[in-house]
């Protein structure tokens, strides 16, 4: 079977949380599938190409069209041009259709008929609006999500909570709907490397700190998170740093002397700092999934989030839930857990059996299962 995937996102310097689930289900995916020919296709100017990936294996090729992004999106907008299948026929050859693959949401063109699974991370965008720019807003009305959610052959989703979005906001029928929650990176254990320490004297570690990972904007409720750990300071007058690890938005955060911004960094340091952290705070108003709370679990770090959306399905027993609205709540769960240190205990060990739920190899194995099926599998 011939599978087309749209890698256009990678091309971005610094991946987002799409970007790192679309790199590590690939690797995981070409390590268990030498019999299916896949077509990596993207584009983008030359510079941006050389941050794609490279992946070497004989039933892998790739496509790439010199054109920026830009200037591509706009003719898709304005003519519907190229169609991609149309694009690449000439490059895949014999009589077989293939069927396409989008691991994230993007502007796309097809031609009538064609076959293809898109994932859909989650729909905050429907749902909290209010929370995008703009010109963000407008980039996802031109993705027409709503349309190629239900011409798809199927929809891939992180979680069940995700899975019901997709079928109450946009129609797509529950058969045409398939969790497949992320999995972990062995990287991200409990075990204390000897780079450890550099990377504490890199970033300039604070002695003890509460540590949040994810793109800098409304969503992830930065604020309300600050207000939060100021309130647990004034109270317990324990001396908690916040530090901040993502990519920087116009987000405009509250200036505080407790609070670092480290921005996007190596991801080989992240394990490293998952490890020194006292507690990862994820208090986000909305998640399809929440890759954070995972990888915090299996690096032997309890994790306080909220009790909304998928949040609580991923983490089950070993997380806090709190009210996201409610900077006081999140305080006193932080003056729970910081002041007792059974239960941090008891959350690090329910934390870390939870995560190896939570596998690459999994993720890529029911990804194959989806795409390769005559109809896809229930």
């Amino acid at each position: 079977m011939k599978i087309i995937i749209d890698i256009r996102h990678l091309t971005k310097s610094e991946p987002s949380g799409v970007g790192q689930y679309t790199l590590e289900l690939l690797k995981a995916l070409f390590v268990l599938d030498k019999k299916n020919e896949y077509l990596l296709f993207s584009s983008g100017s030359a510079k941006a190409r050389a941050n794609l990936p490279i992946f070497d294996y004989p039933n892998v090729k790739s496509i790439h069209l010199n054109i920026p992004n830009r200037l591509l999106n706009a003719s898709l907008l304005a003519t519907g041009r190229p169609r991609f299948d149309e694009l690449i026929a000439d490059k895949i050859g014999g009589n077989e259709k293939p069927l396409f693959f989008f691991p994230n949401l993007n502007i796309i063109s097809l031609s009538p008929g064609t076959s293809y699974v898109l994932t859909l991370h989650d729909l905050s965008f429907e749902i909290f609006p209010e929370l995008y720019s703009p010109k963000d807003r407008l980039w996802h009305r031109f993705t027409r999500a709503r349309e190629l959610a239900r011409n798809a052959r199927g929809i891939i989703v992180p979680s069940k909570s995700a899975a019901h979005d997709v079928n109450f906001i946009f129609g797509v029928p529950n058969e045409k709907i398939f969790v497949v929650p992320h999995g972990v990176d062995p990287h991200f254990s409990p075990k204390i490397e000897p780079q450890d320490y550099g990377v504490k004297s890199r970033y300039r570690l604070p002695k003890k700190f509460a540590l949040f990972v994810g793109t800098l904007e409304p969503r992830k409720n930065i604020t309300t998170m600050i207000k939060a750990v100021a309130t647990y300071r004034e109270k317990t007058k324990d001396d908690l740093h916040l530090i901040l690890v993502g990519k920087t938005t116009g987000y405009k955060i509250p200036a505080a002397p407790f609070v670092h911004k480290i921005g996007y960094l190596r991801p080989r340091d992240l394990p490293a700092i998952y490890r020194l952290a006292a507690v990862t705070l994820f208090p986000s108003l909305y998640e399809g999934f929440g890759l954070p709370i995972i990888e915090s679990m299996a690096s032997g770090t309890p994790v306080i989030t909220s009790k909304t959306s998928s949040m609580p399905e991923v983490g089950e027993r070993a997380v806090i839930c709190i009210d996201p609205y409610n900077a006081n709540d999140l305080a006193i769960a932080l003056c729970e857990l910081l002041g007792s240190p059974e239960l941090q205990k008891q959350k690090i060990i329910i934390g870390l059996e939870r995560a190896k739920n939570f596998e690459w190899k999994k993720t890529a194995q029911q990804t194959i299962k989806i795409l390769t099926s005559p109809s896809p599998p229930r």
